[in-house]
């Protein structure tokens, strides 16, 4: 009897040795865009010591600089979590006019900004001095986040309107009104996964109304494990108590929001 009880033990210890082998082992990781060093892989089974610059990927110019309208294509990419991001290139000519995720940190509240300043905010970034910038120049062609290696959980991120985006938003320019008081600008985020299939949908609305309050935590767990994540902007009014899309392919309002500390699980 003694010796079956011992033989059992060694069984159950063994298969759970072998179990804990098997189950992956994830790792909660903060994408706060800010230049730091860390002990970690890139994805192919290094484990060096890395530096992630985040500044080689802020343009010297707004709009019209080198890094986003060069005609070189744009792309940045976490070391730690392998999350990358480049152009969609929605007018194949591999700049930011076709939308985008651009590494940012331009801070100021201008009194009439203009799209000269679409990658600013009027607010400080959640951490540190870098944030990035979500430019959505068209729903058929959606900016994304994108894990270049394998799949992850992008658990949370925060997001606020930018300076440019908000100013129209209150006051109306030359080719858009001010928003009416029951109007509304929602965030689409969708999970595509590795052979391309769509995991979810989750909404967020950057204005319900014509106000919005400052950074707040946008929880993506429900996409569930993804290859990419792409990002689409609607507007619309609420009617009686119904929210009515007015569009669907291009945004009349700009179509910015920044994003910042990306909480990812892998």
């Amino acid at each position: 009897m003694r010796k079956f009880t011992l033989l059992t033990f060694a069984l159950l210890l063994a298969a759970s040795c072998e179990k804990a082998q098997i189950d992956p082992v994830t790792k909660q990781t903060t994408i706060t865009f800010e230049d730091s060093t860390f002990a970690g892989g890139d994805g192919e089974g290094s484990s060096t010591v890395t530096t992630s610059w985040w500044a080689q990927y802020i343009d010297k110019l707004q709009y019209g600089g080198d890094l986003l309208y060069g005609g070189n294509g744009y792309a940045w990419y976490d070391n730690q979590t392998t999350l990358t991001s480049y152009l969609p290139d929605y007018w194949g000519d591999k700049t930011f006019f076709g939308g985008g995720i651009a590494i940012s940190n331009y801070v100021e509240n201008p009194q009439n900004p203009t799209y000269e300043q679409q990658l600013t905010i009027g607010v400080s970034p959640v951490s540190g001095k870098n944030f990035a910038v979500c430019y959505v120049a068209t729903n058929l062609c959606p900016p994304f986040l994108e894990f270049k290696y394998g799949t992850g959980v992008i658990e949370s991120l925060y997001i606020i309107p930018t300076a440019y985006t908000n100013a129209v938003v209150q006051n109306g320019n030359a080719f858009s009104p001010a928003m009416a008081q029951n109007g509304y600008i929602r965030i689409e985020a969708t999970g595509i996964d590795e052979k391309g299939g769509k995991t979810n949908t989750l909404e967020c609305y950057l204005y319900d109304g014509r106000s919005f309050s400052s950074w707040r935590v946008w929880d993506l767990k429900a996409l569930g494990k993804v290859k990419r994540v792409e990002f689409r902007m609607y507007e619309g009014t609420t009617e009686g108590g119904k929210r009515v899309d007015s569009t669907a392919e291009y945004p009349t309002y700009p179509n910015y929001f920044a994003i910042d500390n990306i909480s990812v699980i892998r």
